[in-house]
């Protein structure tokens, strides 16, 4: 079982790891800038990123399944800070990218290095709340990250990119130090695999249903990520003030659900009804900010948003950490994976969308949640009917 200190320390590391990832989005488009590149170049920053941890999440996956989380954790957090450090020297285009790529790809080992670790350590009774607290602190970075990033780029635009490398080299060696390996006699791995293999995953049953969660979740708020401030310009008039007022107000009642008020959830309720609850509230956030008359009801819409996903994915990496077929390594790099091809397809839907009407991409989110609350149901009635045939 985790000690109370090294699931400090390991919420610790991924404070630091989201923080220094944070820091750099609201810079990137001055460095860009900077480099004259195109809106299509800079997007690419962007999908590239997404791109090379869609790719290489498994196979870290596989690798901490194979020789640990530890090693894993600490080259993931060290080819992060070496990643960003290498943005500073970057004099073009390709430059780049090719430093993004390696950032994401060196990276991407972290979030299913971090996640096997807290599911090695508890036991299925405490892992959901475990897991919904290390979702808080990671959502916590990403909060505090922005905010940080746009105070440091006014001492210059590489001064973010120089902070968020030099956050993630101190954490290495804290990592290195005083993080502990899971027991060989916790880590429990059924099905042995090729990185090619690992992705029969997403077709095996109680995987793919909550992959397929995953992967709706994350199409669904990049896209709104992507195209609330264009709306809410649109929509309202509003100034940048207010479009990160929106930001703040969906990433910090995450992390008050998830720190505060989960853990009573899961005293009364089933994960799966809660679940279900998530997906239902998120609907209603998504709908509200597309139909909103006023400002204040993008606000309460993100409010929704924030609560609905707080409830829906701690449940949904709990679930998968459960199934017990595959190493948690591999489990969770492929949930990554998810997250990530979600934030590439997101973003494309929401400007198709955006551009026949700017309420449809908010609208199109709603329609994803909603057939993912229908999936959810029809799950459970089958399981219920189930269990009442072996009855």
């Amino acid at each position: 079982m985790m000690n109370r200190n090294s699931f400090f320390l390991l919420g610790f590391i991924m404070f630091l790891t989201m923080t220094g990832y944070g820091i750099v989005l609201p810079t990137l488009p001055f460095l860009a800038d900077d480099l004259h590149l195109t809106s299509f170049q800079m997007g690419t920053l962007i999908t590239g990123w997404a791109t090379a941890q869609l790719l290489t999440a498994p196979f870290w996956g596989k690798l901490a399944d194979s020789v640990g989380r530890k090693p894993v954790l600490i080259f993931g957090l060290f080819g992060f800070g070496i990643a960003f450090l290498l943005l500073i020297l970057a004099n073009s285009y390709w430059q780049l990218l090719i430093a993004r790529i390696i950032g994401a790809s060196l990276s991407s080992g972290t979030y299913p290095a971090v996640f096997s670790i807290v599911a090695d350590s508890t036991n299925d009774e405490n892992r959901n709340i475990a897991i919904a607290k290390m979702g808080a602190i990671n959502a916590l970075g990403f909060l505090c990250g922005p905010a940080a990033g746009g105070i440091l780029a006014q001492f210059g635009v590489q001064a973010p990119f120089i902070v968020a490398g030099t956050l993630a080299l101190i954490t290495t060696p804290l990592a290195w130090k005083f993080l502990r390996e899971p027991e060989k006699s916790e880590v429990v791995i059924r099905k042995q695999s090729s990185y090619f293999q690992s992705f029969s995953i997403l077709l095996q049953k109680g995987y793919r249903e909550l992959y397929t969660v995953s992967l709706g979740v994350s199409i669904a708020a990049s896209s709104f990520f992507g195209l609330i401030g264009y709306f809410m310009i649109a929509r309202f008039g509003s100034s940048p003030g207010y479009v990160s007022l929106a930001f703040s107000v969906e990433a910090g009642t995450a992390v008050l659900v998830q720190f505060f008020l989960l853990e009573r959830l899961y005293r009364l309720w089933k994960e799966e009804k809660i679940k279900k609850y998530g997906l239902i509230i998120t609907v209603i956030g998504y709908t509200c900010i597309a139909f909103s008359p006023h400002w204040i009801f993008v606000m309460i819409g993100c409010v929704f948003i924030g609560f609905g996903q707080a409830c829906v994915l701690p449940v949904v990496i709990s679930l998968l950490s459960k199934q017990g077929h595959y190493g948690q390594g591999v489990t969770m790099g492929m949930n990554e994976s998810m997250d990530s091809l979600g934030r590439i397809i997101g973003p494309l839907i929401g400007g198709v969308t955006f551009s026949l009407s700017v309420i449809f991409p908010f609208l199109t989110s709603a329609a994803i949640i909603f057939v993912l609350l229908l999936m959810t149901l029809r799950k459970s009635k089958l399981t219920e009917k189930h269990m009442s045939m072996e009855n």
